[in-house]
């Protein structure tokens, strides 16, 4: 019996020579054309092997993202120390690298922004070149991990090449732009505005391989030339991500995956700062949840290197176990959790984003060993997490459960730095399940004690629940 996986050749034995002729000609002709194909290179990014990995988020639910501020990697070489630590996100389960700005920034009226772009086409020294950029591509592309840069469309520095040859592409300031003295202001009233920035943002899909980006000040840029911008980009790279910094969600409709949650954020510090009613935390959650159209997503967060900049997070979060606390809350009530650069290392301090602020990110770090093992608990509860929020809390214990199919977790989050006692809902107590944070199995409580900012995670998927 023939393998039916297994291809036959006709038999040339049977035929005239004529007819093989033929066949040879045909192989000859398909194989010149396969190897004239190859050496084009046509439709491959340049820089990079047709045997290039592509990442795949293998499953829903189990996106993670890292805001990356190369400024706290390294003063020089900052791409390559970037590449050192992707061991450790990788085990933080990170899967899309967003690289804050990597131009070179403007220095006319300069504050020191990177978001003062003075060359689209450029790459700041101090982080690498284009071959270092293209390696730490790659090597994410290896490890499962999309790269987003930051990209900056509605203004420029003074000293971009635009301004200086084009004067006539831009405008005059006006809303939040009148407060931003370094940069100038784009006219995308000119077809050769919306041109030039749609060949620069396909310019680093080409050249390195990058998988999308976060569009800074995204509601200061038409939707119109969005939705064409987003269109060419994913005939470049149909798997492309697309993150706006905005809370329009009419953004949505121009081709964007992801929007801020601007809301949730001002929520949970202000639960964390001031012991505010968990009423209103889950009020806001529910409310920008439900505004996101199916297939989109929120971008859920504690701190970024805009929140960062203006305020320590200590004011909010006291301790770095509290805002451990405060992003386990956080991520397993709905969204994409992103994690900031610095905030998995427990650091609480103010950091100015204009400048460097060299830090030691070390995998033996104990905030960095407790963000591992939420985001492992984040992942191994995926299908459960598709299930309504089933709100139990009580007092200042935020807990609820979320279950779909036989899969049903538990999340209970002390967000006070005193300890608090809570009886588990009586569907789960005594019932055997998995400690997500610890990996072991145990019997439920009836009764949680947490300490101050404790929290728990816990994963049912017993067919016996009362």
């Amino acid at each position: 019996m023939q393998d039916k996986n297994v291809t036959f050749a006709p038999k040339v034995e049977n035929m005239t020579v004529k007819e093989q002729l033929k066949i040879l000609f045909a192989l000859l002709l398909l194989t010149v054309s396969c190897e004239t194909h190859n050496q084009s290179g046509e439709n491959e990014p340049k820089g990079q092997d047709s045997t290039q990995v592509q990442p795949i988020l293998q499953k829903a639910n189990t996106t993670v993202v890292y805001e990356c501020n190369e400024r706290l990697f390294a003063k020089e070489q900052a791409f390559n120390t970037i590449r050192n630590y992707l061991p450790v996100l990788q085990e933080m389960q990170v899967n899309v690298l967003w690289l804050m700005p990597i131009h070179p920034r403007g220095t006319v009226k300069s504050v020191n922004s990177p978001y003062c772009v003075k060359d689209y086409y450029a790459i700041d020294p101090a982080f690498g070149t284009m071959e270092d950029l293209r390696a730490l591509v790659s090597d994410c592309h290896q490890r499962g991990m999309f790269v987003i840069l930051d990209w900056v469309a509605n203004h420029t520095a003074w000293d971009n090449p635009w301004y200086v040859e084009h004067p006539e592409w831009y405008t005059y300031p006006s809303g939040e732009e009148t407060n931003w003295k370094d940069i100038s202001p784009l006219n995308y009233n000119k077809t050769e505005v919306q041109q030039a920035m749609q060949e620069a943002m396909l310019y680093w899909v080409r050249e390195a391989d990058i998988d999308g980006y976060r569009c800074d000040y995204a509601e200061g840029v038409p939707s119109s030339f969005w939705k064409t911008a987003i269109d060419a980009i994913r005939r470049q790279k149909k798997t492309a991500i697309l993150l706006a910094e905005a809370s329009n969600t009419t953004l949505y409709d121009a081709g964007f995956d992801w929007m801020y949650s601007w809301n949730y954020l001002g929520a949970i510090q202000k639960l964390f700062r001031t012991g505010s009613n968990l009423t209103n935390l889950y009020s806001v959650s529910s409310g920008e949840l439900a505004s996101t159209p199916a297939g989109k997503e929120r971008l859920r967060y504690v701190t970024t290197h805009d929140a960062s900049s203006e305020t320590a997070p200590s004011t909010y979060y006291h301790t770095a176990q509290g805002e451990l606390a405060a992003s386990c809350l956080t991520f397993f009530l709905g969204g994409v959790p992103m994690i900031y650069s610095s905030q998995e290392i427990g650091n609480m301090n103010q950091l100015n984003f204009f400048n460097y602020n060299i830090k030691s990110f070390s995998p033996n770090n104990t905030t960095t060993k407790a963000y591992i093992a939420i985001m492992k608990a984040y992942v191994a509860s995926a299908e459960a997490r598709f299930g309504e929020v089933i709100n139990c809390s009580s007092g200042q214990v935020a807990m609820f459960t979320r279950k779909q199919g036989m899969k049903e977790v538990l999340v209970a989050v002390n967000t006070t730095s005193g300890e608090q006692t809570i009886m588990l809902p009586e569907q789960w107590q005594r019932v055997s399940c998995t400690d997500l944070l610890t990996d072991t199995q145990i019997a439920a409580p009836e009764t949680l004690i947490l300490s101050a900012y404790e929290y728990k995670v816990y994963l049912n998927t017993s067919s016996d629940r009362k």
